[in-house]
């Protein structure tokens, strides 16, 4: 079916009900949907006090006129890291595990690697270990076996520790090293200790029938007019798939605006939300918020999120976006599907809303990322 151009451009910016509106952000994104140059995206920002502010613009689906909602899903890719890191936070205050346990005390695969790793290590891209990659998209094997050949398959190209190397594999290892303390599934003790108690129902790593009747559309603009993306990331949001869909600790879970700003807000509360304690605040103040690449290195990387000044959290593949302000209590997600090396205009618009939400949220040193 031809593209239906002039959907996009008869495109309304439309504000999510039962919540206000920012101004700055409507201001800053709107121009994008008028000319057409993006399908639609959706805005969360909260106060300190929970608070939220909520901007919907334009569609989830271009072709079918289904427009961006709070319970629109979307692929989160490199968010779940942060989710990850959220888990191995939980078991350390559960005493299941420690950061600088070797990684060979829970899969004996990695025992008699030339560099030895700890979970410090693969949380926070400093194994030094390269190759043994099991690709993300909709995973087909299960987690212990993603490790295994990681060990098997990966090189050690440095020393632990002394070089950063941003990769998924060593955050799926640690994912399957907390399956092996735990004595339970990844998926469920994220589910149990994270997920459910902060209500995040439709955050998931196999989408149910519901979630993908709701599941957004990626668009791009790379190398031509705006269209349909269709990249490998872009595959990540096609289902069903005919096949069990394991966990990807490091990039595998889809979620909504309305899931994740409760996820966000927890973080910006120091392990809390609405009086249910995800992480103990000794944790998430001694270890969690403190960086954990080595002094040295300048990446400001921690347990499975980046460190910006105050800003903590980290950003997805085809643009989704999640950021706290751990000293205002401010939060902020930003939710948009495109190929993951698309055209300019989604790139600008990410900048143009950050700046919209330091001016509403009234920050006085700009949320700025260098990596």
């Amino acid at each position: 079916m031809k593209f239906a151009m002039s959907l996009i451009l008869a495109a309304l910016l439309c504000g999510c009900a039962s919540v206000r509106s920012s101004s700055e952000v409507q201001a800053a994104i709107g121009p994008f949907i008028e000319r057409g140059e993006i399908a639609g995206l959706v805005s969360v920002l909260s106060d300190p006090d929970g608070t939220l502010s909520v901007d919907c613009f334009g569609y989830a689906d271009v072709e079918n006129g289904r427009r961006m909602e709070m319970d629109t899903v979307f692929a989160v890719f490199s968010m779940t890291k942060t989710f990850t890191g959220c888990a191995i936070m939980v078991a350390v205050d559960k005493g299941i595990l420690s950061l600088d346990d070797p990684v060979s005390k829970y899969l004996p695969e990695f025992e008699g690697l030339k560099n030895p790793i700890t979970i410090r290590d693969c949380m926070s891209h400093m194994t030094g270990i390269v190759g043994g990659v099991v690709p993300i998209y909709k995973r087909s094997v299960p987690l212990r076996e993603v490790a295994r050949r990681f060990a098997q398959g990966g090189k050690c190209e440095v020393p632990a520790g002394t070089r950063f190397r941003y990769s998924n594999s060593p955050i799926d290892t640690a994912g399957a090293c907390l399956e092996v303390a735990s004595g339970m599934p990844y998926e469920q003790f994220l589910r149990e200790n994270v997920l459910d108690p902060l209500g995040m129902h439709d955050t998931r790593f196999e989408p149910t029938d519901d979630m993908i009747a709701r599941m957004v559309k990626p668009y791009t603009t790379k190398g031509g007019p705006f269209r349909p993306g269709n990249d490998r990331c872009c595959a990540q949001l096609v289902f069903p798939v005919g096949q069990k869909v394991y966990p990807a600790p490091a990039a595998g879970l889809f979620s909504t605006p309305r899931d994740m700003i409760r996820f966000s807000q927890m973080l910006a509360h120091h392990g809390e939300r609405d009086g249910v304690r995800i992480v103990s605040r000794r944790t998430f103040d001694e270890v969690w918020t403190k960086k954990q690449t080595p002094e040295g290195i300048e990446q400001p990387y921690t347990v499975g999120a980046w460190i910006y000044g105050d800003w903590f959290g980290h950003e997805g593949a085809m643009r989704t976006d999640q950021r706290a302000n751990i000293k205002t209590g401010h939060s902020r997600v930003f939710f948009i599907q495109t190929e993951n090396a698309a055209g300019s205009a989604f790139f600008a618009a990410k900048k143009a809303w950050h700046e919209a939400c330091d001016r509403a949220q009234g920050m006085k040193v700009p949320f700025k990322a260098d990596h």
